[in-house]
């Protein structure tokens, strides 16, 4: 019986070690499933995305880009139509009970940011096709999927869901994959190693880097002699600014540390640029290094390339996603101009121009600036 036992343990086993990676997801736990992220770096600091958040150049990327997408004005229009609905449908205008459009979108992008994942479960629905009315988004983490027999597979907490009632947004999914890439998971070193340094440096100008300075002696002293010294001195000059008074030969020398000696500053700085890599944001921007000719480029060249570079398919992969929730015969879009705008001169003059050449009508420069419209002409009047 124990062979029987054993036999069928080892084709258990076996079987466990020829699945694929989805396979084996689906049989793990919540703890398991995150054992990778409580495996130190190279640095030995574990990184998961709370931690991560720690880190103050990914908290700055990760805040950055959700907030230049979430605060940005949204509309949606009917397929082939030029002009927005008057209102955002309920679905977008309230899209969850504990939060509005704007922190809606903002949790929406920190899990694609951190996890390469988003995750919301539709908790009511209305009208005669039973449209998702609400979305509650939920942690990542608390999220597994997998495709046993080609049907993709959601669970929630280890229990399997509707896959009608979960809207998943991705973000660079590899080539026949269920998920996207988590940035986090691929930038571990690199966090590991910022999140090194920044406690290296907590120590280093704390009082457990190096000692303040020495006492030293041309007597012969025992331990002691030696430990009754520093106590005495400890007790008579710590944090304050008081006369030294030394006597029997004893001498204090300070000790200091220049900060490029130590690499801090140049590590620090390295590592800033590697994050702001990872997540395409100019080092300038999370306060890094301007490079070389970036440095004499006016700042609306400078959102442009942003808003081109790095947050414009951030935009598309959201508008995609929302759109999902719409009708098909509606579409939601984001206006980037948000983002770029140029002093008031430039942007009168370039109103003056569409005005000029026909393209653009009064009142449609007048609520690109927020105004309420011209007054329609009196009939026979002159406009």
């Amino acid at each position: 019986m124990a062979v029987l036992e054993l036999a069928r343990a080892e084709r258990a086993r076996r079987a466990v070690a020829v699945a694929g990676p989805v396979e084996q997801r689906a049989t793990l736990t919540l703890e398991q499933l995150l054992a990778d992220e409580a495996t130190p770096t190279a640095a030995g600091i574990s990184v998961n995305a709370a931690s991560a958040m720690q880190h103050s150049t990914v908290w700055r990327c990760v805040t950055l880009l959700a907030d230049c997408v979430s605060t940005l004005p949204l509309h949606v229009y009917r397929v082939g139509e030029r002009d927005p609905l008057p209102a955002l449908p309920p679905i977008l205008a309230q899209p969850s009970a504990r939060a509005d459009t704007v922190e809606f979108l903002g949790q929406v992008l920190v899990s694609l940011l951190l996890r390469g994942n988003a995750y919301a479960v539709v908790v009511d629905r209305a009208g005669p096709a039973l449209r998702p009315a609400q979305l509650e988004v939920i942690n990542p983490d608390r999220v597994s999927v997998t495709a046993p027999e080609g049907t993709v597979t959601y669970r929630l907490d280890g229990v399997e869901q509707d896959p009608g009632d979960v809207w998943h947004v991705r973000r660079w999914t590899p080539p026949g994959g269920l998920e996207g890439l988590s940035p986090i998971a691929h930038a571990r070193q690199a966090v590991g190693l910022g999140l090194g340094i920044e406690r290296f440096g907590a120590k280093l100008f704390g009082d457990a880097g190096i000692p303040a300075g020495v006492l030293t002696s041309d007597q012969h002293i025992n331990q002691e002699a030696a430990e009754n010294m520093q106590a005495r001195w400890d007790e008579r000059h710590k944090g304050n600014r008081r006369i030294a008074v030394l006597g029997g030969g004893a001498k204090f020398q300070h000790i200091t540390i220049a900060p490029e000696e130590s690499q801090f500053l140049e590590s620090s700085k390295a590592n800033v640029a590697t994050i702001a890599r990872y997540y395409g944001v100019p080092a300038e921007l999370v306060n890094g290094e301007t490079a070389g000719p970036l440095a004499y480029t006016s700042p609306e060249m400078r959102a442009m390339d942003l808003l081109t570079f790095t947050v414009a398919p951030w935009l598309v992969v959201v508008e995609r996603a929302l759109s999902r929730l719409l009708p098909r015969t509606q579409k939601a879009r984001f206006n980037p101009d948000g983002i770029v705008r140029v002093d008031l001169k430039t942007r009168y003059e370039a109103h003056a121009i569409g005005i000029a050449s026909g393209f653009l009508l009064k009142n449609e420069a007048r609520d690109l600036e927020d105004r309420p419209p011209l007054p329609e002409p009196a009939p026979g009047g002159i406009a």
